[in-house]
């Protein structure tokens, strides 16, 4: 009988020590970001993506749900047609400088110093933009600073600019190919549609309710997602309830 219960007392010991050495080497190999085995995204949660949906290809993610924000930079939008109007982040500030143009009949320069919105209707005409910033919150705004395309056609500004060195309250002008407009002090006018479908080369945030796939076909769910550089596609469509819901790739560095 003494025998029977030193034995047990040795088991017992034995036990005790295997399952406290396990929970010590589990803490020293198992962090919070391996999520147990499973690959972190970055989500609050994790599961796989459907049998017949497609998965991202090596270095890339792919984005779903609900934006409520976001900042695109390098996007490639290509023409913004007329009519639209134009305003810097703080008014007085900033402006545009429009050249080479002809007015009644001589070539000149039309600058605008952004006291008052800068409306541009014209005969079927527009800009022809550069990789420019959009930014994302009630609706889409195209950030317009630096120098863009006009593309030939004749033009109306029915606001206060400068027509070389004199004020007009109001300008019509002929654009050629030559002709750019040159954007300061973050120029902005809203998108025009009420969704956006584009590319770009740069940096990306997104932020709202979000599911992120990865090439090993795992997802995770994210209140954010930043792509700090690299390529990207993106389509945004209003959603019920308010913000855009979101189809993205992004190719790059994640977090």
């Amino acid at each position: 009988m003494k025998y029977f219960v030193g034995m047990l007392a040795i088991v017992g010991l034995v036990a005790g020590a295997t399952v406290g050495a396990y929970r010590v080497w589990d803490r020293a190999t198992h962090t919070r970001d391996d999520n147990g085995g499973v690959l972190a995204g970055g989500g609050a949660s994790s599961s796989s993506l459907p049998a017949d949906a497609p998965a991202p290809a090596e270095g890339q993610v792919i984005v779903t749900g609900t934006v409520a924000t976001a900042h695109l930079e390098g996007a490639a939008i290509g023409q913004l047609a007329t009519p639209f109007t134009v305003t810097t982040a703080t008014r007085g500030q900033g402006g545009a400088t429009i050249t080479p143009v002809t007015v009644s009949g001589s070539s000149t320069s039309i600058d605008w110093t952004a006291g008052q919105p800068l409306p541009l209707t014209g005969d079927g005409g527009g800009l022809a933009l550069g990789p420019i910033s959009i930014e994302v919150g009630d609706g889409i705004t195209l950030v317009l600073d630096g120098v863009q395309g006009v593309l030939p056609g004749t033009y109306k500004i029915a606001t206060s600019v400068a027509v070389g060195s004199q004020p007009k309250d109001s300008v019509t002008f002929t654009a050629t190919d030559a002709t750019t407009i040159d954007f300061r002090g973050t120029a902005t006018t809203p998108l025009s549609t009420p969704d956006l479908t584009t590319n770009g080369s740069g940096a990306l945030t997104l932020q709202g309710n979000l599911t992120v796939a990865h090439p090993d076909r795992s997802t995770t769910t994210a209140s954010e997602i930043t792509l700090d550089s690299g390529t990207y596609t993106i389509s945004l469509t209003p959603a019920d309830g308010g913000g855009f819901t979101v189809q993205a790739t992004l190719q790059g560095q994640t977090h």
